[in-house]
């Protein structure tokens, strides 16, 4: 729909409305501005405390993993000064590195001829590689002079060394910077006799420190307590450089002092630029050490979204004045010639659009009556159609009730139907066996041996069995609705009537086919039911998978299931198709009307394990073939 926008000087509508907008966009420019100035304001400060944050995280988790090998550490040094023998010192750095994941290798050195093995110097050393620790008695070389051991032995108590390079070549050594946990060691006598060292890979540092990214392009760095790189992205800036080092080319004085104030053990954070972006350099000193975790935040990070919100407000502030101007005009318009409008809804009425609705008005002057009437005349038109929508709606939905139930009847006729059609060739046909077969024995008796005698009595047993569980299942389809409860009181061994219903299945299958029978029962296990109708679901269910399957698998598993025993009877048949499990336990259902039986079975099953207080389900998720869950309580 066209809307034609009159000039503004010739429309008083407009005139209004453009000044209304001009002052809008004053006032909505300053607001604005201050909301944009306050809100990167706590943007910053949001980001200044969630980089805090993960910053204490990542000291304290790093403090942890020192707290960890010092602990190891103390605990071990006063076995090794108790007892300073070869194999029990070798044994102290095994275990060392063995009980503690994050350590990454231990060692006990003795001062020279205070313990001999093999040599004025002894060194136990464990190290740990990839998934194995190896053990080893050093060679002889001069780690007196190692930092590790110096620091120890100068400054006469534990402490922390900087991450160093301790590859020895020839020797087993960490082919990773490590940084060591020294402490003196003492005899009786309270003398200096050695260092036990713990240490830490520097790559296992890093990775703690790298854990903790509040933000995309952020990173975390450790300063030692000169000033170098022990932790950095960059890997050309580790050890070699330092954070006093030159800058492209210049000496940064910014640099040189958040150096200062990292290795002095201060905390802060400071905004400095660094690799030609604005950044924030958050830090704070790693407690029991001369280190310090530096966590630097690119601002580009900090106020990504916020500038990605200036660019959707920008132009949805230029579309919503512009809407603004066009709702103002509309407005003014509206209140000016209000006339118009009814005369227009008065049209809309007459055309037949009686669902486009003029609103009530709060006018109390001759135009507000009029446009109140036509507001409580469209209501009560709607009224009227909507009672006469509900009514049709309510009509439809009861016919189709009444064809549903239509549909159900015929089904039930025919299905009742084709079951009478169903008993007639299903008794008939065993009839005509067993008379043929007694004919048989009648006239030809003397000349019959008596393996043909057994056979067909066998037949006629067979189907004699068949027609009367044929009866039994007509009989109780006839009151098992009505029947009252039955006696749930009986004691039953569960595994014993389980072995009875597989023996009778045995005894009247026409094939040696045997059951799977498994149970996570005891045989001891009993339980208070009726044993009668629980022997014939379980019989009714194996026949059943008997029947529809190929005869090459039939389980019967008995389990506990919380309050209830759970019987689950299996086969792998061709299954059931989705159409047959909405009628599967329908009476007089059969999913192949060729197949024996009279569409009762497993109706009956259900009612009758609804008898025993249980429930009888198809698992719909078994793919091989059928599987029926039964359960009934465990009382």
């Amino acid at each position: 729909m066209k809307v034609k926008i009159p000039s503004i000087k010739n429309s008083l509508s407009m005139k209004i409305s453009v000044g209304i907008l001009l002052f809008v966009v004053a006032v909505f420019v300053v607001s604005l501005g201050f909301l944009f100035f306050r809100s990167r304001l706590l943007v910053k400060a949001e980001a200044i405390e969630r980089a805090e944050r993960a910053l204490d995280n990542t000291v304290q988790r790093v403090k942890k993993c020192l707290d960890e090998a010092e602990t190891a550490t103390n605990n071990t040094a006063w076995l090794a000064e108790e007892n300073l023998q070869a194999d029990s010192l070798l044994n102290y750095t095994h275990r060392v590195v063995a009980l503690n994941p994050l350590i990454n290798g231990c060692s006990i050195t003795m001062e020279p001829d205070v313990f001999t093995h093999g040599g004025r110097r002894f060194s136990a050393y464990s190290l740990r590689e990839t998934d194995r620790i190896e053990t080893v008695i050093e060679g002889d070389y001069d780690y007196y002079e190692k930092v590790w051991y110096k620091t120890a032995k100068e400054r006469d108590e534990a402490v922390w060394v900087d991450p160093y390079n301790d590859f020895n070549e020839g020797t087993l050594s960490a082919y990773s910077m490590i940084a060591s946990y020294c402490r003196p060691l003492r005899n009786a006598n309270g003398d200096f006799i050695g260092v036990i060292a713990t240490d830490i890979a520097a790559p296992q540092l890093s990775d703690i420190i790298d854990g903790q990214k509040p933000y995309e392009h952020s990173y975390g760095v450790l300063l030692g307590s000169q000033g170098n790189y022990f932790v950095h992205p960059d890997k050309m800036k580790l050890v070699k450089q330092s954070i006093f080092s030159v800058f492209e080319g210049e000496q940064r004085d910014d640099l040189i002092q958040l150096g200062h104030d990292m290795i002095d053990g201060k905390t802060g954070h400071v905004a400095i630029k660094l690799d030609k972006q604005n950044v924030l350099v958050f830090y704070r000193p790693v407690p029991g050490s001369s280190w310090s975790v530096g966590l630097v935040v690119p601002e580009d990070d900090i106020f990504i979204q916020y500038n990605r919100l200036g660019h959707i407000v920008f132009p949805l502030m230029i579309g919503g004045l512009l809407f603004l101007l066009l709702v103002c005009w509309k407005g003014v318009a509206h209140f000016i010639k209000p006339l118009n409008l009814l005369a227009k809804q008065a049209q809309y009425i007459a055309n037949g659009h009686i669902d486009e609705h003029l609103p009530p008005s709060k006018r109390i002057d001759v135009v507000g009556h009029l446009q109140n009437n036509f507001f409580y005349i469209q209501r009560a038109i709607d009224r009227n159609i909507n009672d006469i929508r509900q009514m049709n709606a309510a009509t439809e939905e009861r016919n189709q009730q009444l064809e549903e139930v239509n549909k159900q009847a015929q089904a039930a006729v025919l299905r009742k139907t084709n079951f009478l059609q169903n008993v007639s060739l299903q008794l008939r046909t065993p009839l005509n066996i067993i008379g043929g077969f007694m004919q048989v024995l009648r006239d030809s008796r003397d000349t019959l041996t008596d393996e043909d005698v057994k056979t067909q009595t066998d037949v006629i047993k067979e189907h004699t069995v068949t027609m009367r569980r044929m009866a039994h299942m007509i009989f109780d389809s006839s009151w098992m609705e009505d029947r009252p409860a039955l006696d749930l009181t009986k004691e039953v061994n569960v595994n014993e009537l389980a072995r009875k219903v597989i023996q009778d299945f045995q005894n009247l299958s026409k094939n040696a086919f045997t059951p799977q029978f498994t149970t996570t029962l005891p045989d001891t296990k009993c339980i208070h039911t009726n044993p009668l109708y629980l022997f014939r679901v379980l019989r009714e269910l194996i026949r059943n998978a008997k029947k529809y399957s190929s005869g090459e698998y039939i389980g019967l598993h008995i389990e506990q299931a919380g309050d209830m025993l759970r019987f689950t009877i299996e086969d792998k048949g061709p299954g059931i198709t989705k159409e047959g499990l909405q009628l599967l336990f329908e009476p007089f259902y059969k999913s192949d009307s060729f197949t024996e039986g009279l569409g009762l079975g497993l109706s009956l099953a259900r009612q009758t394990a609804t008898l025993l207080n249980g429930t009888l389900e198809h698992d719909s998720s078994y793919k091989e073939g059928a599987r029926f869950i039964m359960e009934i309580p465990d009382n």
